[in-house]
């Protein structure tokens, strides 16, 4: 919901009525159908904001509705849309910012958060996560802080996105201490959220949390666990489908579904039923549940590196890769930034680096899972500016390149064209930075060179020629030494 930061009241004319009808859409589960009377509230807003550089209120309405639009968007398949939407949102929130009028911390870890879930939905996995990473720690710090109590609620739900995602693209492992982090937080503050107006939003992110918890849990063999985390989502799901919102029905039917597989796991009759009823409400959406139950989950960061020790044999590096799983010191390990600080990061991302092209060839499942892992630690040490990234380029960014090629390669051939491109846009940025060193490195210009036409061909291939044929010039050029 718009979060007005007490700088505005919503007025009583027409903005207002579209304001509120397009906040009632959202809570109701329909936040497809919002999206014309956010139009509408920030043609108004901007209209007033005209002529008046300081109308503050109108800026910082337009920037709220924005992020709100992104979400309308999201829920009607429009990302490409979303992602302009919070980019000008963005803007919003760091002009209030600058002009010192707003603390907008938490409002652009919440664009961050929305940017997130907004490229897990175009398939653009890796980016998701590192995007998502970054508003946990935001909320964190925001947790921790002065007005800490005010932010637990929005810090619960980030968690349960950030679980969500890492479900999908990351480790599991990660994904179900988030998951668990936020119900156990939704649960203390049950009574605050109750009588929140935003209360049926954070109740669907509640569900969002235990889905990931029960399927984590159950992939582990903690039934136990899972079961307890099926049962508290059913009951919330259950309470939501009173809105009669297909979303929120949906909700219901894959709470079932999760419930019914896990008390078949374990014996108990009563799971046949759950199905039944699963399959009775919704065949469509059960069955679309079992699915993603039956492809599994992505191995842990864990089992890849006991499935790596076992193809390659023993390696120096198993052991301080396998401590990557423990939090480190004062870290909480809900993150891939959880696993270690910002310079030990490109030192363990490189150590991972080494297992990736050798198992390529023998376990590719494997392979990618670590190159994804040591991609995020590249990339979080180059977000953090250490040292070894900034001052130790030449060292460091040939080593994510390359990676960058192979796993993006891997992923376009095993027919996972999203993720393969968003890899390939990485690789093209990382190409740039070696930019400076490659007059004097022959290596060096045929790295980059070969990052550029990476990204080029796979524009091409998924359709977008004029971006392709950027790609494949800037590589011309490269070469040429232009």
């Amino acid at each position: 919901m718009v979060d007005s930061g007490g700088l505005w009241t919503p007025p009583e004319d027409e903005l207002g009525e579209a304001l509120q009808t397009a906040q009632v859409l959202i809570e109701e589960g329909r936040a497809d159908e919002a999206g014309p009377y956010q139009q509408r509230v920030i043609e108004l807003a901007r209209e007033r904001a005209e002529g008046h550089p300081n109308h503050y209120e109108a800026k910082h309405l337009m920037a709220a509705t924005q992020y709100e639009l992104a979400g309308s968007l999201n829920a009607s398949g429009r990302h490409e849309e979303a992602l302009a939407a919070l980019h000008e949102a963005q803007l919003g929130y760091t002009e209030l910012q600058d002009a010192g009028v707003l603390d907008a911390t938490c409002f652009l870890a919440d664009v961050r958060a929305r940017r997130a879930m907004t490229q897990a939905h175009r398939g653009y996995g890796a980016t998701a996560v590192l995007e998502m990473d970054g508003a946990v720690i935001a909320y964190g710090q925001l947790v921790g802080g002065a007005d800490g109590v005010k932010h637990q609620p929005d810090f619960a739900r980030v968690l349960a996105m950030n679980a969500l995602i890492l479900r999908r693209y990351g480790d599991p492992a990660l994904a179900v201490a988030s998951a668990d982090a936020a119900t156990q937080l939704f649960l203390q503050l049950a009574d605050q959220i109750n009588e929140s107006p935003q209360s049926l939003s954070y109740a669907r992110y509640l569900c969002t949390a235990t889905a990931v918890s029960a399927d984590v849990h159950a992939a582990e063999g903690r039934l136990d666990l899972a079961l307890e985390a099926d049962e508290i989502g059913l009951t919330t799901a259950d309470t939501l489908a009173d809105s009669e919102s297909a979303t929120d029905m949906r909700t219901l039917v894959a709470a079932l579904v999760r419930k019914g597989k896990h008390l078949g796991i374990v014996g108990r009759l009563e799971g046949e039923s759950c199905l039944r009823t699963a399959y009775d409400t919704d065949a469509e959406a059960a069955t679309r549940v079992v699915d993603e139950l039956d492809r599994g989950l992505p191995p842990t960061l864990v089992a890849a590196l006991e499935n790596a020790e076992v193809k390659l044999g023993t390696f120096e590096q198993y052991h301080r890769l396998v401590a990557l799983s423990e939090p480190a010191p004062g870290m909480t390990l809900a993150t891939v930034s959880g696993r270690t600080d910002p310079e030990s990061a490109a030192v363990r991302a490189t150590e991972l680096a080494e297992l990736v092209r050798p198992l390529l060839v023998q376990d590719g499942d494997t392979a990618l899972t670590l190159g994804l892992e040591a991609h995020y630690l590249f990339a979080i040490s180059s977000e953090r500016e250490s040292h070894r990234m900034r001052f130790e380029t030449a060292t460091y960014m040939p080593i994510w390149a390359r990676l960058l090629l192979d796993i993006s390669a891997a992923y376009f051939q095993a027919g996972r064209t999203e993720i393969a491109l968003d890899l390939a846009g990485w690789c093209a940025e990382v190409a740039t930075a070696l930019i400076p060193y490659a007059d004097d490195d022959l290596q060096m210009k045929d790295l980059a060179g070969s990052c550029y036409h990476h990204h080029g061909n796979l524009l091409a291939a998924t359709g977008d020629v004029a971006a392709s044929h950027h790609a494949h010039e800037a590589a011309q050029q490269l070469q040429l030494g232009r």
